[in-house]
């Protein structure tokens, strides 16, 4: 037999072995493709800001890939706003470290759960996912739950050693009472006196900033003793003589004493 007749089997096979393995790895690969493609067309719609059809196309994508830890986190970021609860549950689900832990806060946040929101914040190393939720939740004027966020945190610093981020969330605390003092009818008072506490724990763990001491003697001036209020502008200037801020706060107690 000639060797061109030898060969023709041989392509023949080659032939067949190639196409068996195209089939193969169509029958293997057919699920992971659609998985990917509902993931990547429901990143599309969830950057329009269409949420629902993002979810849609994450729900279908679950059928294909179920445990797929990239389409359980995109479908709890769709869900997030609509549905806080299922939206932790995918996180949870996902289980993609750090990042899954940071949402996991803000879905927590959403649910009104301040402690395990700044526990998972902190968890994941997004201390500044704090500063970002805070500020969000007090320009929509819901004070009380940005106050809780702040306590919350305060609660889970290390007094020893985290005594400046303390002072700073006491502040903060502080200013965010006197926002809602301004903005919420009927509790002025409570907010007031809560913002003088704050501004004094804040003071107190850090003698030295002057934001602070200024926000303690303005907050005494305008709502409680004006003696202590007197002294911390006294203070003030004994840390920056001629500080104007605390000069005006001392002309204004000549004014009115």
């Amino acid at each position: 037999m000639s060797s061109l007749g030898r060969a023709r089997p041989t392509t023949r096979t080659r032939y067949i072995a190639i196409a068996a393995v195209a089939i193969a790895a169509t029958v293997l690969l057919w699920r992971p493709l659609a998985a990917w493609w509902c993931d990547d067309r429901g990143n599309i719609m969830l950057a329009r800001g269409d949420s629902a059809s993002a979810r849609a196309w994450f729900d279908r994508g679950l059928v294909f890939a179920p445990s797929s830890r990239v389409l359980l986190e995109d479908r709890g970021r769709a869900r997030l706003d609509g549905d806080p609860g299922g939206a932790l549950r995918d996180f949870t689900a996902a289980d993609c470290g750090q990042p899954c832990i940071a949402e996991r806060g803000d879905a927590e946040v959403r649910l009104g759960l301040a402690a395990a929101a700044v526990r998972d914040y902190l968890a994941a190393h997004a201390a500044e996912r704090i500063t970002t939720t805070v500020d969000g939740l007090a320009a929509q004027h819901r004070y009380d739950d940005a106050l809780a966020i702040e306590r919350a945190l305060i609660k889970g610093l290390d007094p020893l050693l985290d005594q400046a981020d303390i002072a700073a969330a006491e502040a903060q605390v502080g200013d965010l009472d006197v926002k809602a003092a301004k903005g919420v009818a009927g509790r002025s008072a409570a907010y007031r006196h809560d913002a003088i506490a704050a501004f004094a724990a804040a003071h107190r763990l850090a003698p030295l900033n002057e934001g602070y001491l200024l926000s303690l003697g303005y907050s005494q001036l305008q709502w409680g003793d004006r003696r202590e209020a007197r002294r911390a502008f006294e203070r003030e200037l004994e840390l920056h003589p001629t500080q104007s801020d605390a000069e005006r706060g001392l002309a204004l107690l000549g004014k009115e004493g």
